[in-house]
Protein backbone atom coordinates (compact mmCIF):
# COMPACT_ATOMS: atom_id res chain seq x y z
CA UNK A 1 0.00 0.00 0.00
CA UNK A 2 2.92 2.35 1.08
CA UNK A 3 4.54 1.71 -2.46
CA UNK A 4 1.01 2.58 -4.15
CA UNK A 5 0.42 5.62 -2.05
CA UNK A 6 4.15 6.73 -3.27
CA UNK A 7 3.71 6.30 -6.65
CA UNK A 8 0.61 7.86 -6.78
CA UNK A 9 2.17 10.94 -5.38
CA UNK A 10 4.60 11.23 -8.05
CA UNK A 11 2.36 10.56 -10.50
CA UNK A 12 0.75 13.77 -9.09
CA UNK A 13 3.47 15.79 -8.73
CA UNK A 14 4.83 14.93 -12.54
CA UNK A 15 1.09 15.93 -13.58
CA UNK A 16 1.79 19.29 -11.51
CA UNK A 17 5.04 19.95 -13.07
CA UNK A 18 4.08 19.47 -16.73
CA UNK A 19 0.82 21.13 -16.28
CA UNK A 20 3.16 24.06 -14.71
CA UNK A 21 5.23 23.65 -17.93
CA UNK A 22 2.69 23.69 -20.58
CA UNK A 23 0.84 26.80 -19.23
CA UNK A 24 4.40 28.72 -18.96
CA UNK A 25 4.81 27.98 -22.56
CA UNK A 26 1.43 28.84 -23.40
CA UNK A 27 1.38 32.24 -22.00
CA UNK A 28 3.04 34.96 -24.30
CA UNK A 29 6.71 35.45 -24.11
CA UNK A 30 7.21 39.70 -23.32
CA UNK A 31 8.72 39.81 -27.17
CA UNK A 32 5.38 38.12 -28.34
CA UNK A 33 3.57 40.80 -26.24
CA UNK A 34 5.95 43.51 -28.03
CA UNK A 35 4.75 42.22 -31.44
CA UNK A 36 1.36 42.07 -31.19
CA UNK A 37 1.54 46.13 -29.54
CA UNK A 38 3.86 47.07 -33.52
CA UNK A 39 0.63 45.09 -35.37
CA UNK A 40 -2.22 46.83 -33.30
CA UNK A 41 -0.31 50.06 -33.49
CA UNK A 42 0.36 49.82 -37.53
CA UNK A 43 -3.05 48.48 -37.87
CA UNK A 44 -4.41 51.91 -35.98
CA UNK A 45 -2.12 53.71 -38.36
CA UNK A 46 -3.97 52.24 -41.25
CA UNK A 47 -7.08 53.37 -40.42
CA UNK A 48 -5.96 56.79 -40.26
CA UNK A 49 -4.36 56.53 -43.82
CA UNK A 50 -0.77 56.86 -42.60
CA UNK A 51 0.63 53.99 -44.38
CA UNK A 52 4.34 54.65 -44.10
CA UNK A 53 3.76 55.27 -40.67
CA UNK A 54 1.72 51.73 -40.28
CA UNK A 55 4.60 49.81 -42.26
CA UNK A 56 7.23 51.36 -39.65
CA UNK A 57 5.41 49.39 -37.36
CA UNK A 58 5.37 46.46 -38.48
CA UNK A 59 8.84 46.28 -40.00
CA UNK A 60 9.59 46.73 -36.11
CA UNK A 61 7.98 43.65 -35.55
CA UNK A 62 9.57 41.73 -38.14
CA UNK A 63 12.58 42.77 -36.34
CA UNK A 64 11.70 40.94 -33.26
CA UNK A 65 10.26 37.75 -35.11
CA UNK A 66 11.05 38.08 -38.91
CA UNK A 67 8.80 35.15 -39.52
CA UNK A 68 5.48 36.98 -37.70
CA UNK A 69 2.57 35.74 -40.25
CA UNK A 70 0.45 38.93 -38.96
CA UNK A 71 3.23 41.34 -39.26
CA UNK A 72 4.17 40.07 -42.95
CA UNK A 73 0.41 39.88 -44.40
CA UNK A 74 0.52 43.53 -42.91
CA UNK A 75 3.50 44.71 -44.55
CA UNK A 76 2.30 43.29 -47.88
CA UNK A 77 -0.82 44.59 -47.42
CA UNK A 78 0.48 48.36 -46.57
CA UNK A 79 3.04 48.44 -49.58
CA UNK A 80 0.44 47.56 -51.95
CA UNK A 81 -1.30 50.93 -51.01
CA UNK A 82 1.97 53.08 -50.54
CA UNK A 83 2.79 52.18 -54.30
CA UNK A 84 -0.82 52.93 -55.27
CA UNK A 85 -0.25 56.31 -53.54
CA UNK A 86 3.16 57.07 -55.07
CA UNK A 87 1.39 56.66 -58.84
CA UNK A 88 -1.11 58.79 -58.11
CA UNK A 89 1.34 61.66 -56.98
CA UNK A 90 3.18 60.83 -59.95
CA UNK A 91 0.33 61.54 -62.24
CA UNK A 92 -1.06 64.40 -60.44
CA UNK A 93 2.55 66.20 -60.86
CA UNK A 94 2.95 65.24 -64.25
CA UNK A 95 -0.41 67.27 -65.29
CA UNK A 96 0.76 70.26 -63.35
CA UNK A 97 4.26 69.80 -65.34
CA UNK A 98 2.45 70.26 -68.48
CA UNK A 99 0.55 73.13 -67.10
CA UNK A 100 4.13 74.66 -66.43
CA UNK A 101 3.34 74.66 -62.57
CA UNK A 102 7.04 73.38 -62.23
CA UNK A 103 7.09 73.92 -58.32
CA UNK A 104 3.56 72.03 -57.27
CA UNK A 105 4.69 69.38 -59.65
CA UNK A 106 8.38 68.85 -57.97
CA UNK A 107 6.10 68.75 -54.09
CA UNK A 108 4.18 66.15 -55.99
CA UNK A 109 7.25 64.00 -57.09
CA UNK A 110 8.26 64.56 -53.63
CA UNK A 111 5.21 63.01 -52.33
CA UNK A 112 5.28 60.08 -54.78
CA UNK A 113 9.49 59.37 -53.31
CA UNK A 114 8.15 59.49 -49.70
CA UNK A 115 5.53 57.05 -50.21
CA UNK A 116 7.94 55.15 -52.63
CA UNK A 117 11.46 55.93 -52.51
CA UNK A 118 12.61 53.72 -54.95
CA UNK A 119 10.56 55.60 -57.60
CA UNK A 120 12.96 55.98 -60.48
CA UNK A 121 10.66 57.86 -62.47
CA UNK A 122 9.77 60.20 -59.65
CA UNK A 123 13.46 60.46 -59.26
CA UNK A 124 13.99 61.41 -62.57
CA UNK A 125 11.50 64.14 -62.79
CA UNK A 126 13.02 65.62 -59.88
CA UNK A 127 16.53 66.12 -61.97
CA UNK A 128 17.31 69.68 -62.69
CA UNK A 129 16.95 70.53 -66.80
CA UNK A 130 14.72 67.29 -67.75
CA UNK A 131 17.15 67.76 -71.21
CA UNK A 132 18.55 64.93 -72.79
CA UNK A 133 22.04 67.84 -73.81
CA UNK A 134 24.68 68.89 -72.24
CA UNK A 135 23.64 70.89 -69.78
CA UNK A 136 26.82 72.80 -68.82
CA UNK A 137 26.31 75.31 -71.99
CA UNK A 138 23.92 77.65 -72.23
CA UNK A 139 23.27 81.30 -73.00
CA UNK A 140 21.68 83.84 -70.86
CA UNK A 141 18.66 85.84 -71.79
CA UNK A 142 17.02 88.42 -69.90
CA UNK A 143 13.33 88.44 -70.79
CA UNK A 144 12.22 92.37 -72.10
CA UNK A 145 8.75 93.36 -72.57
CA UNK A 146 6.22 91.86 -74.31
CA UNK A 147 8.35 88.40 -74.27
CA UNK A 148 7.24 85.12 -72.75
CA UNK A 149 9.00 81.73 -71.99
CA UNK A 150 6.94 80.30 -74.59
CA UNK A 151 7.95 82.90 -77.32
CA UNK A 152 12.24 81.78 -76.04
CA UNK A 153 11.22 78.24 -76.77
CA UNK A 154 10.06 79.06 -80.55
CA UNK A 155 12.71 81.48 -81.17
CA UNK A 156 15.78 78.98 -79.71
CA UNK A 157 14.46 75.89 -79.94
CA UNK A 158 11.58 76.98 -82.96
CA UNK A 159 9.02 74.81 -80.94
CA UNK A 160 6.55 76.68 -77.99
CA UNK A 161 6.02 73.43 -76.69
CA UNK A 162 9.97 72.95 -75.48
CA UNK A 163 9.26 76.49 -73.56
CA UNK A 164 9.69 73.29 -70.23
CA UNK A 165 12.93 72.86 -71.42
CA UNK A 166 13.79 76.37 -70.20
CA UNK A 167 11.43 76.20 -67.58
CA UNK A 168 12.92 73.13 -65.49
CA UNK A 169 16.52 73.84 -66.53
CA UNK A 170 16.36 77.65 -64.30
CA UNK A 171 13.66 75.67 -61.69
CA UNK A 172 10.88 77.88 -62.20
CA UNK A 173 7.93 78.05 -60.19
CA UNK A 174 5.18 78.75 -62.62
CA UNK A 175 6.24 79.48 -66.40
CA UNK A 176 3.38 82.07 -66.74
CA UNK A 177 4.79 83.96 -64.00
CA UNK A 178 8.23 85.48 -64.92
CA UNK A 179 8.72 89.16 -64.99
CA UNK A 180 10.59 91.45 -67.02
CA UNK A 181 14.26 91.57 -66.39
CA UNK A 182 14.50 87.88 -65.24
CA UNK A 183 17.64 86.76 -66.64
CA UNK A 184 17.05 83.08 -68.11
CA UNK A 185 19.50 80.59 -68.96
CA UNK A 186 18.63 79.11 -72.53
CA UNK A 187 20.44 75.42 -72.20
CA UNK A 188 22.27 73.22 -75.91
CA UNK A 189 20.04 70.09 -76.59
CA UNK A 190 20.44 67.29 -78.70
CA UNK A 191 19.68 68.99 -81.90
CA UNK A 192 20.77 72.72 -81.27
CA UNK A 193 24.70 73.46 -80.80
CA UNK A 194 26.04 76.57 -78.48
CA UNK A 195 26.81 77.96 -81.50
CA UNK A 196 23.32 77.63 -82.97
CA UNK A 197 22.10 79.19 -79.92
CA UNK A 198 24.43 82.34 -80.14
CA UNK A 199 24.00 82.81 -83.94
CA UNK A 200 19.65 82.91 -83.28
CA UNK A 201 20.89 85.12 -80.00
CA UNK A 202 22.27 87.16 -82.62
CA UNK A 203 19.86 87.85 -85.61
CA UNK A 204 17.10 87.46 -82.95
CA UNK A 205 19.06 91.10 -80.89
CA UNK A 206 19.52 92.45 -84.52
CA UNK A 207 15.88 91.94 -85.54
CA UNK A 208 15.00 93.84 -82.32
CA UNK A 209 17.04 96.57 -83.37
CA UNK A 210 15.61 97.34 -86.37
CA UNK A 211 12.38 97.88 -85.10
CA UNK A 212 13.30 99.68 -82.45
CA UNK A 213 15.09 102.28 -84.91
CA UNK A 214 12.54 101.89 -87.37
CA UNK A 215 9.47 102.93 -84.85
CA UNK A 216 8.86 105.85 -82.28
CA UNK A 217 11.01 105.49 -79.02
CA UNK A 218 7.71 104.85 -76.63
CA UNK A 219 9.89 102.88 -74.09
CA UNK A 220 12.88 103.61 -71.67
CA UNK A 221 16.34 102.53 -73.38
CA UNK A 222 16.94 100.18 -70.66
CA UNK A 223 14.42 97.50 -71.94
CA UNK A 224 16.37 97.24 -75.41
CA UNK A 225 19.40 95.00 -73.55
CA UNK A 226 22.05 93.16 -75.65
CA UNK A 227 22.49 89.91 -74.13
CA UNK A 228 25.33 88.01 -72.53
CA UNK A 229 26.80 84.26 -73.88
CA UNK A 230 27.84 82.41 -70.14
CA UNK A 231 29.11 78.71 -70.83
CA UNK A 232 31.15 76.87 -68.47
CA UNK A 233 34.35 76.73 -70.10
CA UNK A 234 35.01 80.51 -70.99
CA UNK A 235 33.96 84.27 -69.49
CA UNK A 236 31.39 85.95 -70.36
CA UNK A 237 31.52 87.97 -73.61
CA UNK A 238 28.80 90.78 -74.46
CA UNK A 239 27.30 89.90 -78.00
CA UNK A 240 27.17 93.54 -80.02
CA UNK A 241 25.48 94.09 -83.65
CA UNK A 242 27.82 94.41 -86.27
CA UNK A 243 27.34 98.06 -86.89
CA UNK A 244 28.08 98.75 -83.38
CA UNK A 245 31.46 96.55 -83.17
CA UNK A 246 33.78 99.44 -84.21
CA UNK A 247 32.19 102.45 -82.45
CA UNK A 248 31.96 102.91 -78.02
CA UNK A 249 28.37 101.99 -76.27
CA UNK A 250 25.67 105.31 -75.95
CA UNK A 251 24.58 103.88 -72.68
CA UNK A 252 26.87 104.48 -69.93
CA UNK A 253 25.81 101.53 -67.85
CA UNK A 254 26.53 99.25 -71.20
CA UNK A 255 29.86 101.09 -71.35
CA UNK A 256 31.16 99.84 -67.96
CA UNK A 257 29.65 96.56 -68.00
CA UNK A 258 32.17 94.14 -67.04
CA UNK A 259 33.05 91.69 -69.81
CA UNK A 260 34.35 88.94 -67.43
CA UNK A 261 33.11 87.88 -64.53
CA UNK A 262 34.31 88.99 -60.52
CA UNK A 263 36.66 85.62 -59.15
CA UNK A 264 33.63 85.88 -56.44
CA UNK A 265 30.90 85.07 -59.18
CA UNK A 266 33.46 82.61 -61.19
CA UNK A 267 33.68 80.65 -57.85
CA UNK A 268 29.74 80.41 -56.96
CA UNK A 269 29.31 79.15 -61.07
CA UNK A 270 32.15 76.74 -60.33
CA UNK A 271 30.71 75.43 -57.32
CA UNK A 272 27.42 75.61 -58.66
CA UNK A 273 28.07 73.84 -61.84
CA UNK A 274 29.81 70.44 -60.17
CA UNK A 275 26.84 70.81 -57.50
CA UNK A 276 24.23 70.65 -60.28
CA UNK A 277 26.52 67.69 -61.77
CA UNK A 278 26.56 65.82 -58.74
CA UNK A 279 22.91 66.44 -58.15
CA UNK A 280 22.50 64.47 -61.37
CA UNK A 281 24.67 61.84 -60.47
CA UNK A 282 22.28 61.07 -57.30
CA UNK A 283 25.99 61.99 -55.24
CA UNK A 284 23.87 64.07 -52.84
CA UNK A 285 26.18 64.30 -49.78
CA UNK A 286 29.13 65.19 -52.44
CA UNK A 287 26.57 67.76 -53.76
CA UNK A 288 25.72 69.43 -50.58
CA UNK A 289 28.86 70.97 -49.34
CA UNK A 290 29.39 72.44 -53.01
CA UNK A 291 25.93 74.42 -52.95
CA UNK A 292 26.63 75.62 -49.62
CA UNK A 293 30.15 77.09 -50.64
CA UNK A 294 28.34 78.73 -53.36
CA UNK A 295 26.29 80.33 -51.00
CA UNK A 296 28.44 81.48 -48.75
CA UNK A 297 29.53 84.04 -51.85
CA UNK A 298 25.57 84.46 -53.03
CA UNK A 299 23.60 84.00 -49.69
CA UNK A 300 20.34 85.29 -51.46
CA UNK A 301 20.70 82.87 -54.58
CA UNK A 302 17.41 81.46 -54.98
CA UNK A 303 18.33 78.31 -57.19
CA UNK A 304 21.40 77.82 -54.51
CA UNK A 305 18.90 77.49 -51.58
CA UNK A 306 16.03 75.43 -53.69
CA UNK A 307 19.06 72.81 -54.49
CA UNK A 308 20.45 72.62 -50.99
CA UNK A 309 16.71 71.59 -49.97
CA UNK A 310 16.03 69.30 -52.42
CA UNK A 311 19.71 67.61 -51.73
CA UNK A 312 19.43 67.81 -48.08
CA UNK A 313 15.99 66.03 -48.40
CA UNK A 314 16.85 63.24 -51.23
CA UNK A 315 19.85 62.77 -48.34
CA UNK A 316 17.77 62.10 -45.98
CA UNK A 317 15.30 59.65 -47.70
CA UNK A 318 18.37 58.26 -49.07
CA UNK A 319 19.53 57.67 -45.37
CA UNK A 320 16.39 56.72 -43.74
CA UNK A 321 16.28 53.94 -46.10
CA UNK A 322 19.59 52.86 -44.83
CA UNK A 323 18.23 52.94 -41.53
CA UNK A 324 20.78 55.47 -40.64
CA UNK A 325 18.06 57.55 -38.85
CA UNK A 326 19.97 59.66 -36.63
CA UNK A 327 21.84 61.46 -39.98
CA UNK A 328 18.51 61.38 -41.92
CA UNK A 329 16.82 63.70 -38.95
CA UNK A 330 19.76 66.03 -39.32
CA UNK A 331 19.36 66.30 -43.25
CA UNK A 332 15.91 66.40 -42.89
CA UNK A 333 15.86 69.15 -40.12
CA UNK A 334 18.32 71.03 -42.94
CA UNK A 335 15.77 70.71 -45.57
CA UNK A 336 13.20 72.17 -43.85
CA UNK A 337 15.40 75.41 -42.74
CA UNK A 338 15.91 75.80 -46.77
CA UNK A 339 12.09 75.19 -46.82
CA UNK A 340 9.71 76.29 -44.50
CA UNK A 341 6.98 75.26 -47.08
CA UNK A 342 7.92 71.60 -46.68
CA UNK A 343 5.05 69.65 -44.92
CA UNK A 344 6.88 66.56 -44.79
CA UNK A 345 10.04 67.66 -43.54
CA UNK A 346 8.72 67.88 -39.60
CA UNK A 347 6.91 64.47 -40.10
CA UNK A 348 10.12 62.97 -41.10
CA UNK A 349 11.98 64.66 -38.35
CA UNK A 350 9.60 63.13 -35.89
CA UNK A 351 9.72 59.67 -37.74
CA UNK A 352 13.52 59.27 -37.54
CA UNK A 353 13.76 59.99 -33.82
CA UNK A 354 10.93 57.67 -33.16
CA UNK A 355 11.98 54.93 -35.22
CA UNK A 356 15.75 54.84 -34.01
CA UNK A 357 14.50 54.69 -30.14
CA UNK A 358 11.91 52.00 -31.29
CA UNK A 359 14.15 50.10 -32.94
CA UNK A 360 17.27 49.58 -30.70
CA UNK A 361 14.64 49.37 -27.79
CA UNK A 362 13.14 46.53 -29.42
CA UNK A 363 16.72 44.98 -30.05
CA UNK A 364 17.88 44.94 -26.56
CA UNK A 365 14.93 43.49 -25.45
CA UNK A 366 15.68 40.72 -27.76
CA UNK A 367 18.96 40.61 -27.03
CA UNK A 368 17.98 40.18 -23.59
CA UNK A 369 15.84 37.37 -23.88
CA UNK A 370 18.77 35.42 -25.53
CA UNK A 371 20.74 36.30 -22.37
CA UNK A 372 23.05 38.28 -24.78
CA UNK A 373 23.46 40.98 -22.05
CA UNK A 374 26.17 42.63 -23.31
CA UNK A 375 24.51 43.37 -26.41
CA UNK A 376 21.15 44.43 -24.97
CA UNK A 377 23.23 46.87 -22.99
CA UNK A 378 24.84 48.56 -26.38
CA UNK A 379 21.09 48.95 -27.37
CA UNK A 380 19.14 50.49 -24.78
CA UNK A 381 22.13 53.08 -23.88
CA UNK A 382 21.69 54.54 -27.68
CA UNK A 383 17.89 54.77 -26.39
CA UNK A 384 18.52 56.44 -23.50
CA UNK A 385 21.32 58.93 -24.83
CA UNK A 386 18.34 59.76 -27.05
CA UNK A 387 15.60 59.88 -24.47
CA UNK A 388 16.06 58.67 -21.01
CA UNK A 389 12.45 58.45 -20.61
CA UNK A 390 11.55 56.47 -23.22
CA UNK A 391 9.37 53.33 -21.98
CA UNK A 392 11.33 50.93 -19.60
CA UNK A 393 14.93 51.99 -21.05
CA UNK A 394 16.24 53.20 -17.70
CA UNK A 395 15.17 50.36 -15.52
CA UNK A 396 15.74 47.62 -17.95
CA UNK A 397 19.17 49.06 -18.38
CA UNK A 398 19.81 49.11 -14.63
CA UNK A 399 18.63 45.31 -14.73
CA UNK A 400 20.61 44.07 -17.64
CA UNK A 401 24.50 46.07 -16.69
CA UNK A 402 23.23 44.29 -12.79
CA UNK A 403 23.01 41.04 -14.46
CA UNK A 404 25.74 41.30 -16.47
CA UNK A 405 28.60 42.55 -13.58
CA UNK A 406 27.06 39.55 -11.06
CA UNK A 407 27.76 37.14 -14.60
CA UNK A 408 30.81 38.74 -14.56
CA UNK A 409 32.07 37.85 -11.23
CA UNK A 410 30.55 34.44 -11.29
CA UNK A 411 33.05 33.82 -14.19
CA UNK A 412 36.16 35.44 -12.81
CA UNK A 413 35.34 33.40 -9.09
CA UNK A 414 35.32 30.51 -11.32
CA UNK A 415 38.33 31.04 -12.79
CA UNK A 416 40.47 31.49 -10.05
Amino acid sequence: MKIYKTLAIIILLMLLISGCASTSKKSDPPEANLIQQHIAKGESLEQQALFSSALEQYKLALTIDPENTGALQHKKKVLSKLWSTAQLHYKQGLELDGQGKYEAARKEYLSALQNWPDYKEAKEKLTPGGIAGDTKNYIIHTLMYGESVSQLAKIYYDDFKKHTIIGKFNILEDVTKVRVGKKLKIPIINNISLSNLKQKQKNYLNLQKTKVSLAPVTKPEEEIKTETIETSTEPETILQPADEVTKPRQDPVEETAPMTMPSSEEKVSENYEQGIELFKKKKYSEAIPLFLAAKEVDPDNEALIDYLFKSHFQHGLALFNSNEYLSAKDNFESAFKYDKNCEKCPNYIEKCETTYKEKHYNLGIHYFGKELLNKAIEEWNLVKAIDPDYKEVSPNLKKAEMLFKRLESIKQSTTE
